[in-house]
């Protein structure tokens, strides 16, 4: 009999494959695909920490801290059923130092039919898309497009209390979740003159990591 503990990973597993899916089509709609594996994990990564702006339940919070960005092992195996079941498409494939491969993903026709049936299906889908859409061209306008090493700066990842190789876990305390405290800092500068206020925090916190990751002159 499956345990409480497997049971959930299993409806983690399946929530991580709906994102990922409704990230690479949103991308697909405004023209950025086919993105790399690096620029997916850090487009996930920052949906998990700023959901709650759409109104969108956060799925496994924890991280581990390893690396320039972060990157979730148990996400990639997902990714890549995905791509053997014709949902994603390898658009290409770039062969680093030591035979190391990124693979730049797109969705075909097979993944744009799975995605409108969660669309269609999922009752809390379209906040999900939204919350994609909105970072997507927040992160591919500026900074995404060409630096994913946003390790060191990001609010959680970046914190010198989490060493290299811990885990970094916003997940089960609101208080946790530096990424927030920091949207929420800036949107505070905003509040009374934009009070409508969910896309400004997705905006002002890619214009934070820009700005941080932006070459000294």
């Amino acid at each position: 009999m499956p345990t409480q503990n497997s049971d959930s990973q299993v409806q983690d597993a399946g929530i991580w494959k709906a994102w990922v899916l409704i990230c690479i089509a949103e991308a697909h709609r405004i023209g950025v695909t086919p993105i790399s594996a690096a620029q997916l994990h850090v487009t996930l990564y920052l949906a998990n920490t700023l959901a709650s702006l759409f109104d969108v339940h956060r799925v496994r919070g924890r991280v581990l801290k390893r690396g320039e960005f972060p990157f979730y092992p148990d996400v990639q195996h997902e990714i890549d059923r995905l791509a053997f079941n014709g949902v994603l498409k390898i658009e290409r494939v770039d062969f680093g130092a030591k035979g190391h491969m990124t693979a730049h993903l797109g969705v075909g026709p097979k993944g744009l039919e799975t995605y409108q049936m969660i669309m269609d299906r999922a009752p809390d889908a379209a906040r999900v898309a939204r919350l994609f859409r909105e970072l997507v061209a927040a992160c591919f306008g500026r900074f995404l497009a060409s630096n994913t090493a946003i390790g060191p700066i990001d609010a959680n990842y970046g914190s010198n209390l989490v060493l290299e190789n811990e885990v970094v876990d916003f997940s089960e305390w609101t208080d946790e979740n530096k990424n927030m405290e920091v949207a929420q800092y800036l949107l505070a500068k905003l509040i009374d003159l934009r009070p409508h206020s969910d896309r400004d925090g997705i905006r002002l916190y890619c214009d934070y990591l820009d700005k941080a990751l932006a070459p000294a002159t």
